[in-house]
């Protein structure tokens, strides 16, 4: 298992098959799932990662023996709330391939916590949230709260230095 920054030549496809097949049911009848909206999105965003690293970050994890994704994370950033001026990064996906083992998707998600903890603190944003829309979502969040991570409902939220603190 190898996590990789994602590249719009070879990673867009599976990331998009897998948002749709596994976790594209939550939204529905609430928004119109477009799959070629978010190939576009995708492809953009992880294009523009190619030149401006501290804008968005998208990472795929594959098993190379197989070429097979297992997972992959995107975080943006320039999240504000209406009562502070400090930036927040946003999770927009944590999306693990769900048939792997259980102890291989709690390591997985870790590892992209980390990966977010570190973008963020790369890129000086002293903010890091993460939420959910699964109906299922107490694992996520518990594994968030075990890291130090506010958690309240669906969203789990961290000061990244504090984040960069449980790292070590």
């Amino acid at each position: 298992m190898e996590w990789t920054l994602a590249h719009p030549l070879h990673d867009v496809d599976d990331i998009v098959e897998m948002a749709d097949s596994v976790f594209g049911q939550e939204a529905d009848g609430i928004l119109t799932r477009d799959r070629s909206v978010f190939c576009k999105n995708v492809t953009i965003a992880s294009t523009v990662q190619l030149f401006d690293k501290g804008r968005e970050f998208i990472a795929v994890c594959r098993n190379w023996d197989e070429m097979r994704l297992l997972g992959y994370c995107w975080f943006d950033r320039g999240g504000y709330t209406t009562y502070a001026n400090e930036e927040i990064s946003n999770a927009k996906f944590h999306h693990l391939d769900l048939s792997l083992p259980v102890r291989t998707r709690v390591r997985l998600l870790n590892e992209m916590i980390d990966q977010h903890i570190l973008w963020a603190s790369s890129w000086g944003i002293p903010v890091i949230c993460s939420t959910s829309i699964r109906a299922e979502h107490n694992g996520f969040m518990k594994i968030h709260k075990k890291r130090g991570f506010t958690v309240n409902g669906s969203y789990a939220w961290i000061r990244t230095e504090n984040g960069l603190k449980d790292m070590k």
